[in-house]
């Protein structure tokens, strides 16, 4: 039901008659949306082993690059080329979304099953309904917010950061500030998910093949850093399409799948998907945060460029805050 509610909304965003609601509504689709993470990857642990987990949530994750490639090239297709209003692209999404909506409410089996919790099996009606309820409890929240799983969430939160600013203000960034032809914005922007995408899923094959996920993000969060940084400083469009591949290589979603092996890993017990659902929220207050303090910046210093550096900084001192808090985690 809740992604029958984010269908609605996203309609509603696209007939609302004032900013102010239109800001509600889109407060709301957030709320649709957030009730998809938790459940989802909790399913992944339901059904897959240890050895296919990390492919099976990069898969799942993958859905939010192929949804950025389709809703950016219609938005640009719709908007800047065809000049239609900008509410269109809202309308057209909602009809598919719910649909989605309907295939999740009938396709899924709504019976009990038992689940694997650490080599344990608990089934989902009964104990674990009660488990529910108890959680409730303020004592119960803490095992969510062990040292290991706090800097998970505060490296998603940068580098979702990263990813909402780019997002939001790389259209702007190509067109006022970078003179790109509107014709190839949408296609320029396409190209991080595109190349983030199987990126990811070959790295989720790898990383459920070893113990040592941790070491690539040492590795892929100063380069995703340095492309943000570099993406800033081009002068031309080869350089910011260079700069966007290496992005896609190691931003946002192919670092994902090493987080959600670190969160699999160490959430409690019996609280998979709530602590998924936890780790979602907390990463996803970046995208409230990005596109605002960008703009502020930009209207500030009359550049977008310093955004991007400031997306930059994050990433590394969400580095820095998750290696402090994975020491002799495990």
């Amino acid at each position: 039901m809740g992604f029958i509610f984010f269908a609605v909304m996203t309609f509603l965003s696209g007939i609302v008659p004032t900013f102010t609601l239109f800001l509600l509504v889109r407060a709301l689709v957030g709320l649709g949306q957030g009730s998809f993470y938790g459940p989802a990857y909790g399913l992944i642990n339901e059904n897959l082993s240890d050895r296919h987990a990390t492919l099976g949530m990069a898969i799942i994750n993958s859905g939010q690059g192929v949804g950025q490639i389709l809703g950016t090239l219609l938005a640009s297709t719709l908007v800047i080329q065809n000049q239609d209003h900008w509410s269109t692209p809202f309308l057209v999404i909602a009809l598919p979304t719910v649909m989605v909506g309907f295939l999740y409410l009938y396709g899924l089996p709504k019976e009990g099953r038992s689940i694997r919790y650490g080599g344990k099996s608990v089934n989902t009606r009964g104990g674990q309904q009660q488990s529910l309820i108890s959680s409730l409890a303020p004592k119960i929240w803490r095992p969510f917010f062990e040292r290991p799983l706090i800097g998970a969430y505060w490296l998603l939160f940068c580098s979702i950061y990263g990813q909402i600013a780019m997002l939001t203000w790389l259209p702007t960034f190509l067109l006022g500030m970078k003179n790109i032809d509107q014709r190839f914005v949408g296609l320029i922007a396409s190209i991080v998910p595109l190349i983030a995408i199987p990126s990811a899923l070959i790295l989720a094959k790898k990383l459920d093949q070893t113990a040592h996920a941790r070491r690539f993000l040492y590795l892929f969060v100063p380069l995703s850093a340095l492309a943000l940084v570099l993406g800033s400083l081009s002068q031309n469009s080869t350089q910011i399409v260079l700069a966007l591949i290496l992005y896609g290589l190691t931003g946002k979603m192919t670092i994902d799948p090493l987080l959600l092996q670190v969160i699999r890993r160490h959430a409690p017990k019996g609280r998979v998907a709530t602590t998924f659902g936890l780790y979602n929220f907390l990463g996803m207050l970046a995208s409230i945060t990005a596109p605002y303090l960008t703009g502020w910046l930009t209207d500030l210093t009359g550049s977008l460029a310093v955004g991007f550096d400031l997306a930059a900084a994050l990433l590394l001192l969400g580095l820095l805050g998750f290696g402090l808090s994975q020491r002799n985690a495990g």
